[in-house]
């Protein structure tokens, strides 16, 4: 048997131009300077990791793990996001990119976080690691026949993704920010924003512009469009608020959207919001449902994301009919969970029901992806009806989907 030579380490600022020519063979259309932007432009690259693979002391495989805090209700979780994951053509096959990812798995359990998130086109070479596929619902317009929904009685002008941290932070805060669950974007995040964001090649904005729409000289509403990460050629809306009291201005920001649409020469329109957003509802009759499967998730620590969650889950048990003790069991380990009106335990106790998850069943019900009677019609999950009502309670959906916001 050949000397195995390779080593796995998390990589160092020596090691970012080595890391930077990898990329760019995987990804020669992204200009290197672009790449180098996201590396060191992340608001958070005090908490971001990148690990690596060598050879004799050549870098030879690639991973890069961005922190990214949620809020949760009033708690706060710490997600990890994965991109750029690669290996040099002449050295895969060896097992070096499962090393790479096993080894930042351990680092992001030692530090506390609590999931981790991807997208990709290759799920069988994520699975054997833990993580589970998950659905994200999206919905497509024809550009040509859209309808016009706002009535223009706000002014919408378009704005560079460099003002951004002036004029979103705070509408964000309003708005995305009281959602049940969404990122948490700090002053430093819309600062940087427009140095890491526009030139993500999984997220940048068409134009690098935002549609805002304004109330005299207040912002009350904004959208923007990128690119489908589904459909070539696709725009999308992947992100569009609006502060309660003018709805209204939400359709006029709709209605620019679909002007750069067709002026982007791109058909067909996708909604890549949530399922309870205003302009999903608004437009069901004449959209196409679909969904995206490129999204995969694993929990990283079961037992701390439920005591992370406590507060949330305690407060949820008041609408309890009866107390329940269910043991959740899935390919990530097992836990047990007790709920009774103001109460709500995690043990590694025996329980007397069983619940069987997959790994993409289990967190999108513990994250609130998906409502738990379709997780157990799509085989995510196997409970039996008395549990599924007290998980229903304990978990609901939350029509989550802030992880569209960063594309890892």
């Amino acid at each position: 048997m050949p000397e195995d030579r390779s080593a796995v380490r998390p990589l160092t600022d020596e090691d970012i131009p080595a890391a930077l020519d990898l990329i760019r063979l995987a990804w020669p259309d992204i200009p290197r300077r672009a790449q180098e932007e996201m590396v060191r432009r992340d608001p958070w690259r005090a908490h971001q990791r990148s690990f690596g693979a060598f050879v004799d002391d050549r870098l030879v495989s690639h991973a890069r793990f961005h922190y990214r805090p949620v809020r949760y209700g009033t708690v706060v979780l710490h997600m990890t996001g994965v991109c750029e994951v690669t290996t040099h053509p002449d050295f895969r096959r060896r097992g070096l990119g499962h090393r790479v990812l096993g080894a930042a798995l351990e680092w992001m359990r030692s530090v506390g976080r609590h999931f981790v998130m991807l997208y990709t086109g290759v799920h069988a070479f994520y699975s054997p690691l833990g993580w589970g596929t998950i659905e994200v619902p999206l919905h497509y317009l024809p550009v040509r026949s859209v309808p016009t929904l706002g009535r223009g009685a706000y002014r919408v002008t378009r704005l560079p993704a460099v003002h951004s941290a002036r004029t979103l932070a705070d509408m964000y805060e309003q708005t995305c920010g009281r959602h049940p669950i969404s990122l948490i974007r700090t002053p430093d995040y819309w600062e940087q924003w427009p140095h890491w964001g526009k030139q993500n090649l999984w997220f940048g904005l068409l134009e690098d512009e935002w549609s805002v729409a304004w109330l005299d000289d207040k912002p009350v509403a904004y959208g923007g469009l990128n690119w489908s990460l589904k459909r070539k050629g696709s725009p999308s809306i992947h992100e569009a608020c609006v502060l309660p009291g003018h709805e209204e201005a939400l359709f006029d920001v709709f209605d620019d959207l679909v002007e750069r649409s067709r002026a982007a020469g791109g058909d067909p329109l996708e909604l890549n919001l949530p399922n309870d957003h205003a302009l999903v509802r608004r437009l069901e009759d004449v959209s196409e449902p679909s969904s995206n499967t490129s999204a995969m998730v694993q929990i990283l620590d079961l037992p701390a994301l439920l005591e992370a969650l406590r507060p949330e889950v305690e407060r949820r048990t008041s609408t309890l009919t009866r107390s329940a003790k269910l043991r959740l069991a899935s390919p990530l380990g097992a836990v047990t969970i007790a709920a009774a009106p103001g109460e709500f335990v995690v043990s590694d106790t025996e329980a007397p029901t069983s619940v069987e998850l997959t790994s993409a069943g289990l967190a999108s019900l513990v994250l609130g992806f998906r409502p738990v009677v379709e997780l157990c019609a799509a085989g995510e999950i196997t409970a039996a009806a008395e549990a599924q009502k007290a998980l229903g309670v304990l978990f609901p959906c939350l029509h989550t989907h802030y992880w569209q916001i960063d594309h890892f």
